[in-house]
């Protein structure tokens, strides 16, 4: 838990850039932990983490999004896997032999003046 202290510190230095005066009150910082108690300690962690790196200028009201997503990854099992919408219509089935055929059908009986 230490470690989650430390990436706190870290994480309220970096937001801090976020306002003018380059402060964030107590009270602020308590109200938005309070917020935190409802996830795991290791989704906090890794979403303050990922605020950190990906979103230093946003404010910390987007923590609490990636904290949902994450917990909701988690709860699930893993990552949430979308499925695959580009093959989601009903293949078609064909008989190129046959089509070969008539196509090879065709050609001949074009060459020869359009008989049989």
């Amino acid at each position: 838990m230490d470690n989650l202290e430390q990436i706190k510190e870290e994480y309220w230095k970096v937001l801090s850039r976020t306002r003018k005066s380059g402060r964030i009150a107590q009270s602020v910082k308590d109200r938005v932990e309070g917020s935190w108690d409802k996830f795991d300690g290791e989704v906090v962690a890794e979403a303050l983490r990922i605020h950190m790196s990906r979103y230093p200028g946003y404010k910390e009201s987007y923590t609490i999004g990636i904290m949902r997503n994450l917990q909701k990854r988690k709860d699930t099992g893993g990552r949430v896997k979308q499925e695959n919408k580009f093959n989601q219509f009903k293949q078609h089935d064909y008989d190129f032999d046959a089509i070969q055929m008539a196509l090879e059908k065709n050609i001949w009986e074009n060459a020869e003046g359009g008989e049989a």
